[in-house]
């Protein structure tokens, strides 16, 4: 069984470039697996530029009183709407001199003369601290290129891809973000779903948060009930009737809530059921998820002297309303590990396409 890229080429014999199938297999897979995506959004595989994706309404008032001889059918119109997938090419490139990594890690077993720089030939010991008190440090001796590398390469990808489908902007500049220029990068890609969601206009704001303009930005004690009652009552048609519904929520909103309820005795059996682990946070039982990182990104990139571009958000929808998609049957999907000679420096490289849609403007609702 194939751990990283290069295991995978010994296995197979494969050449050094890697397509689509390894994309999958070292990249992918671990984004579909990733348990705070999934809770929130449909991860699909095998999208492609302009596909449709339908969404097929529903039809009634076809059965009458018999008239007897003479009825007439109803002319049914299913009522239907679509949207195109679009992904974008997306690429991750990572790359390392081995003089850099004298200086913060430990690391033998490479090679002499020029094989040294190949950083896929170095080894490192990792210490993972005691496993049962008195018993000395457990450590492992891991390849740092193909196997660390990898590890918190993979990783990185999948917190980026979470930051373009919840804050991409295709139009954003450089005064929205705390780091300018340099940051628009970043966020450019694709539109995510917040982007969407305020280019569905103004119907569909349920609540708009006042402490996102306030002078300190704090949310006023309770406001989180106002906010879930009034996107709950707001929800109307599919929405309303949806048995998937969940709301998105900052951990600004998060904390709101749970001091709202620490310290409202009417809902203190409600309280008692979520401290002791038995149901998540609902509201009217729909459940509340804190998107993880939200704040923290907003605190890191949307400041703007002293400002945090609506620190306070809450989105209703339904997870499958949310979707990120790649096109990882492309051929222009790659993934890639080689040490450059001539620069001195070992290369990690991904490549693939991918895109975010809010399926439908009439399945959410939001308070910012």
């Amino acid at each position: 069984m194939a751990d990283t890229v290069l295991d995978y080429a010994w296995l197979t014999g494969a050449a050094p470039l890697y397509g689509p199938e390894e994309f999958r297999a070292f990249i992918l897979k671990y984004i579909q697996e990733d348990p705070e995506l999934s809770a929130i959004m449909v991860i699909e595989d095998g999208i492609k530029a302009d596909m449709d994706v339908v969404f097929v309404g529903d039809f009634e008032k076809v059965t009458h009183l018999d008239p007897g001889c003479g009825a007439q059918p109803s002319r049914v119109r299913i009522p239907f709407e679509k949207l195109k997938w679009q992904p974008k090419a997306m690429l991750a490139w990572i790359a390392e001199c081995a003089r850099d990594l004298d200086g913060t890690f430990m690391a033998w077993g490479m090679d002499v003369g020029y094989k040294r720089d190949d950083l896929q030939n170095a080894l490192i010991k990792i210490k993972s601290g005691r496993l049962v008190p008195g018993d000395a440090d457990t450590e492992r001796t891991v390849n740092y290129w193909n196997e660390f590398v990898q590890d918190k390469f993979i990783s990185a990808i999948k917190r980026d891809i979470y930051r373009f489908v919840l804050l991409g902007d295709t139009t954003i500049s450089a005064a929205k973000l705390t780091h300018g220029a340099d940051d628009v990068k970043n966020y450019n890609a694709i539109d995510g779903v917040f982007k969407q969601l305020f280019n569905a206009g103004e119907e569909n704001r349920a609540y708009t948060i006042a402490a996102n303009q306030s002078a300190d930005q704090e949310l006023p004690a309770g406001e989180s009930y106002k906010i879930f009652k009034a996107l709950h009552n707001a929800a109307e048609g599919e929405l309303e009737d949806a048995t998937d519904l969940i709301y998105l929520c900052t951990s600004s909103v998060a904390k709101n809530w749970q001091d709202y309820r620490e310290s409202n005795d009417k809902v203190q059996v409600s309280w008692e059921l979520q401290e002791g682990r038995l149901v998540a946070p609902t509201f009217r039982d729909v459940p509340i998820i804190k998107v993880k990182d939200l704040d923290k990104i907003l605190k890191r990139d949307f400041k703007i002297a002293g400002k945090i571009d609506l620190p306070h958000r809450v989105v209703l929808t339904t997870r499958r309303n949310l979707r990120a998609g790649f096109d990882s049957y492309n051929a222009a999907t790659q993934v890639d590990a080689w040490y450059d000679r001539k620069d001195r420096e070992t290369n990690m490289r991904a490549e693939f396409m991918m895109d975010a849609k809010v399926m439908s403007s009439d399945l959410i609702l939001g308070a910012y």
